[in-house]
């Protein structure tokens, strides 16, 4: 059995969807009187961790049970959280900084300084590095975690924003997405052996998440409401699927697609052989996405 989280930035909330019967279950999030506005999500143990853009902190949400732990202050507008041996890695946009934030002793450790606004990252727990996507300087941020400090900034183009290390561990999938530009974006491939940007692959405007099974990427583009079906193999986009709004998050199983739509607050299911789209309703502005299997 399967789960999809999702957290919607503007009405405070979560989903979690089993994806066999697609119950849905959502949860508000609590902080005094004021807007968390939840950007990304991340599974560590029994908890799910939740970077709230908008108050500056962190929420712990008992996965099981679904209901909310705990709200931690972090720093400045936390974009995405990744965690790894009772250490929570929060990527901050207003300071440009990863903070590195003990769990057990709920305190900051450390703070590393980044690219500008710094976004989405990906923890490579074999070489002992964190990558992050600097939307601001159009490039991604290599993090010694174990020595508290960036090895190296590759340059990738514009604006990038989800990445994610491929299946075999040899590469980092990256969305460079334009975004705000009238031009189609990319998913670029960073050779993780040598860390150099070694191909690009065009899909559609401002690709935003993506999702790898097989020898296929599913890629969510924001602004042309389309999914692109990119072949690894070939290293080309084999198949597009317009299903209008503003796709977000983006997960595959088995024969269904499932995708987020920013816009208007819905989950679609849409099945590959026959193109059909359910939908399920979410919160205000469902961003990131996570797959858990139990």
């Amino acid at each position: 059995m399967s789960y999809i989280i999702v957290c919607n930035t503007g009405s405070d909330s979560l989903n979690k969807i089993n994806t066999e019967n697609l119950n849905n279950q959502s949860i508000i999030l609590s902080a005094d009187e004021s807007s968390l506005g939840p950007h990304g999500l991340s599974l560590y143990k029994d908890k799910i961790l939740v970077a709230n853009n908008y108050n500056n902190s962190i929420s712990l949400i008992n996965y099981k049970t679904f209901k909310e732990e705990n709200n931690l202050y972090i720093g400045a507008h936390p974009n995405d959280i990744v965690a790894h041996n009772d250490i929570a890695y929060v990527s901050c946009g207003e300071s440009n900084s990863l903070i590195i934030y003990d769990m057990i002793n709920e305190r900051v450790n450390f703070e590393v300084p980044t690219g500008r606004f710094p976004h989405n990252m990906a923890l490579l727990e074999e070489e002992n590095l964190l990558f992050i996507s600097n939307m601001g300087d159009d490039s991604i941020s290599v993090i010694d975690y174990i020595n508290n400090k960036e090895i190296k900034r590759i340059k990738v183009e514009n604006t990038p924003t989800k990445i994610n290390i491929s299946k075999n561990k040899k590469y980092l999938y990256i969305c460079i997405s334009y975004l705000g530009y009238d031009k189609k974006g990319s998913i670029g491939i960073i050779e993780l052996r040598t860390l150099e940007l070694i191909n690009r692959i065009q899909v559609g405007l401002s690709p935003v998440d993506l999702f790898e099974e097989g020898n296929y990427l599913y890629v969510s583009n924001l602004c042309d409401g389309s999914i692109s079906i990119v072949n690894l193999k070939e290293l080309k986009e084999e198949n597009k699927i317009i299903i209008g709004g503003m796709p977000r998050g983006i997960v595959k199983i088995k024969e269904n697609i499932f995708v987020g739509d920013y816009l208007n607050g819905i989950l679609n299911i849409i099945g590959i052989e026959n193109k059909k789209i359910k939908a399920i309703e979410l919160g205000s502005e469902p961003n990131a996405m996570t797959l858990v299997k139990n």
